[in-house]
């Protein structure tokens, strides 16, 4: 490899731009963080960047595609043997609250992306969009078969999520995960 080339691609160098473009986009969004600020903190040529993604979109595409998968992993993954379905909905509220409580959080940062994008229905926006619907669906799943206007009760607690996650960056709310989660409660409650 020549001087200046940077590494090839799917090498360790787009594990850490992926990682490094992940914390600045969250921390600083996307549209503020330009190609030479991810390739110094990552500790890359500008060429390893470019022999893994084509563009600083295809970048950004990435890091919300991992972060999205990521995100419904995690929630996949909450265990909910043994838990009422009340129970198991409001256990989302709590995943939500310890992200709030971490010292970086800044909000949503899908959400954000999604405002950041340049195109309102370009790859970011779409990416948003699959991750809002993997959330509901989540949602869904969550719910007893059973449930009267169980559709209409996805949408209503992915409303409150979101809601609360703003809330929790804004600081318009002192406790909004907190508030989010006894009204879930209460619709949860309501059956008609």
């Amino acid at each position: 490899m020549r001087q200046g080339d940077g590494e090839p691609r799917g090498s360790a160098g787009r594990d850490r731009l992926l990682a490094t473009a992940r914390r600045l986009f969250t921390r600083h969004g996307a549209s503020n963080v330009g190609i030479n600020d991810v390739t110094a903190a990552a500790g890359v040529a500008r060429m390893t960047l470019y022999n893994n993604f084509p563009s600083k979109d295809a970048l950004t595409a990435a890091v919300y595609e991992e972060m999205a998968a990521a995100a419904l992993q995690a929630l996949g993954a909450m265990a909910t043997s043994g838990l009422s379905d009340d129970e198991t909905i409001l256990g989302v509220f709590d995943h939500f609250d310890r992200r709030e409580r971490e010292a970086d959080y800044r909000g949503c940062p899908f959400i954000h992306a999604s405002l950041q994008a340049a195109d309102a229905a370009g790859p970011i926006y779409a990416i948003v969009q699959a991750y809002k619907r993997g959330l509901r669906e989540h949602i869904l799943h969550l719910l007893d078969a059973g449930r009267p206007n169980r559709a209409e009760l996805a949408d209503q607690i992915v409303l409150l999520l979101d809601g609360a996650v703003t809330e929790a960056y804004l600081g318009g709310v002192a406790d909004p995960v907190t508030a989010a989660k006894r009204a879930a409660a209460t619709l949860l409650r309501a059956r008609p």
